[in-house]
């Protein structure tokens, strides 16, 4: 009972100094509680339908947030015992035993788990619903939603978080008593040794700019083309940004120390001389932290840029609002289904014919499979579809290539030569217009020819009937609203119709991308405010070191003023540039992202580096006012 009181004076005392630490665990325990919810909830089941399988989503998300935090609970209680070794060595000096030391620091963390436990619960059991609410708006879904505390979910957060706690609790346990008294009071001596320089330093830097330069380089102009650039691409960012930390900005620190007639100003020499003792013992961690910040920037920019663009990724992978195989039962059904529901106005109709056709393919020279359009039925149907492309082809030898988007660049075919073959005649064609957008669903999709009307005809006289294809498509006004008519058309056209709907592929679109917005928010809340709670607490627990150092600067007649300015200075540059660094390795790859999913995220990086920003910008100045009045004490 003495033990535990002691551990509880302990908390409460200093628990300006863990704060950041149980408030990433309370959310860590929330999201985990909250997905797991969303995972057990026979509603949400109900309401995926047949994409219910996506479930398995939230499953990854909290398997993603389980592991991040496990690294980071453990990060940090390795982080506080070596911060507070000196302390369990008076413990030990005045008649603890290495056990009593073991079962105190035991007790603290059961403290911090379990209120963190608790705290998350609650909030999970208060804001479930409300975020349930919030991911039925981000897949449109319209269905009431009660609240309700989940058993199974309340089971397994705790399991999960039992597990972590007792990994970290055998951990602490066995680095206390591993270390002898006289080891634990001099590891809180700290031998300060400032950032190493030398000609290999100097040489890692330079390797660093070339690593990222080249990563950089490729993901914004190769990746596109090659996703196998992808595994080159990752190791020479980490490579680059591991090596910028512990020589490139070694060696600017050290440059900045060497220049006498500027270090001397104001009070550059206190924050100078700090970052050049300083900075050496953090570089492992601002990496890690970069690293992880620039990855948690990627899956959020994928995650909501893919959900923003979701209508519009529909559209060009089901151009027609309702598309299928026609025959005179697949005829029937539709028009029995479109009376039924007689809200639905169709805008326009296309009887599309189109010829399935060998011929040479113009990139590999190699025989293969063709579609070919006529050319006035190709514009009309762009016409229908609001789509500007058209075929403008001068004469019978000219042809277009709608190719299938395989990251090559429609201009790589223009005037070259596609031949086509039928009942052993060859019919040149010359290329003079290309792209790789489908004008039909890319279901039905294949490479297409269009020619000229009377080089059509003369190809489907000669055709066999097995070759022509009958597609009936339509246009329906105002298709996102067209639910029920889609659902109706699924389940009871024939089969051998093999019927696509706009509606169908958005529906399931947003449910899936919208999961991952979803789980994106806060996977990504989570990194950030690890992230920020590992910087906060690691300069934090340095202020207490440092406060002798500080003591005496105002002895000697330092303003607090300056020193404020002064570790305002330090501190920027430890909260700063990881995120600069992150921010920068994210652009290209954000880029590179947009162009292989034929996205446009750049809007979303803006906006998630502004909201990252503010973010670490409020770490920054929590942190700041912490450690000033640390110092001050």
């Amino acid at each position: 009972m003495k033990i535990f009181n002691m551990a509880f004076r302990n908390m409460k005392s200093n628990f300006k100094n863990y704060w950041a630490y149980f408030l990433s665990c309370s959310f860590s325990v929330f999201v985990i509680y909250l997905f797991m919810s969303i995972v057990f909830n026979k509603n949400i089941q109900a309401n995926l339908g047949g994409v219910k399988k996506f479930i398995i989503l939230f499953n990854l998300g909290a398997t993603m947030i389980v592991v991040f935090s496990a690294f980071f609970i453990w990060y940090s209680n390795s982080f506080f015992i070596k911060s507070r070794k000196k302390e369990f060595a008076t413990y030990m000096l005045l008649g603890m035993s290495s056990k009593q030391v073991s079962r105190l620091n035991f007790l603290e963390n059961a403290i911090i788990m379990v209120l963190a436990f608790v705290t998350g619960i609650v909030f999970g059991l208060m804001f479930t619903k409300l975020f349930i609410m919030l991911l039925y708006f981000m897949i449109k879904v319209t269905s009431e939603v009660s609240f309700e505390y989940n058993l199974k979910a309340i089971k397994l957060t705790s399991e999960i978080f039992a597990g972590i706690f007792l990994l970290i609790a055998i951990h602490g346990a066995i680095l206390i008593r591993n270390s002898s008294l006289i080891n634990l009071f001099n590891a809180s001596k700290k031998v300060e040794r400032g950032v190493k320089v030398s000609l290999l330093t100097v040489v890692l830097g330079v390797a660093s700019i070339v690593c990222l330069g080249y990563g950089y380089y490729l993901a914004a102009i190769k990746m596109p083309n090659d996703f196998f650039k992808v595994p080159i691409v990752i190791a020479l960012v980490v490579i680059g940004i591991v090596l910028f930390f512990t020589s490139t900005t070694s060696f600017v620190i050290h440059i900045n120390k060497k220049n006498e007639k500027k270090l001397y100003k104001g009070t550059r020499l206190i924050s100078v001389s700090q970052l050049y003792y300083r900075y050496r013992g953090n570089i492992g961690a601002l990496s890690i932290i970069a690293i992880t910040t620039t990855v948690a920037l990627c899956a959020l920019i994928t995650c909501i840029g893919s959900y923003s663009r979701c209508e519009k990724n529909s559209r060009y992978m089901r151009p027609f609002s309702v598309e299928y195989f026609n025959t005179k039962a697949a005829d029937k059904t539709f028009e029995d289904i479109l009376k039924k529901h007689s809200k639905t106005e169709i805008k326009s109709k296309d009887e599309i014919k189109i010829l399935n056709l060998t011929g040479v393919e113009p990139n590999l020279k190699q025989d293969g499979k063709f579609y070919v359009i006529n050319e006035s039925a190709f514009n009309a149907i762009n016409a229908h579809q609001n789509n500007e492309r058209r075929a403008k082809l001068n004469s019978s030898q000219d042809c277009y290539f709608v190719e299938v988007q395989n990251f090559v660049s429609g201009a790589k075919v223009i005037n070259k030569e596609i031949k086509i073959k039928l009942k052993g005649k060859e019919y040149n064609m010359k290329i003079t217009g290309s792209d790789f957008k489908p004008f039909i669903a890319l279901d039905h999709f294949d490479e297409t020819v269009v020619v000229k009307d009377s080089v059509f005809n003369e190809l489907i006289k000669n055709s066999s009937k097995g070759s022509v294809i009958n597609i009936k498509a339509c246009v329906i006004k105002d298709d996102l609203s067209s639910k029920d008519f889609s659902y109706d058309l699924i389940n009871k056209m024939p089969k051998d119709s093999r019927v696509v709907t706009f509606y169908d592929h958005y529906a399931d679109g947003l449910k899936l991308l919208g999961m991952m917005a979803f789980i994106g928010l806060f996977i990504g809340a989570l990194f950030i405010m690890a992230t920020g709670s590992i910087i906060y607490f690691k300069l934090n627990m340095e202020a207490r070191e440092d406060k002798s150092k500080y003591k005496t600067l105002m002895k000697i007649g330092v303003s607090k003023k300056e020193i404020k300015k002064s570790v305002s200075k330090e501190l920027m540059i430890l909260f700063g540039e990881p995120l600069l660094i992150a921010v920068i390795s994210a652009c290209p790859a954000a880029y590179a992202l947009g162009k292989m999913l034929l996205l446009d995220v750049m809007k979303s990086y803006v906006y998630i580096v502004i909201v990252y920003t503010v973010i670490y910008l409020l770490y920054y100045f929590v942190t700041l006012n912490s450690y000033i009045k640390t110092i001050e004490e």
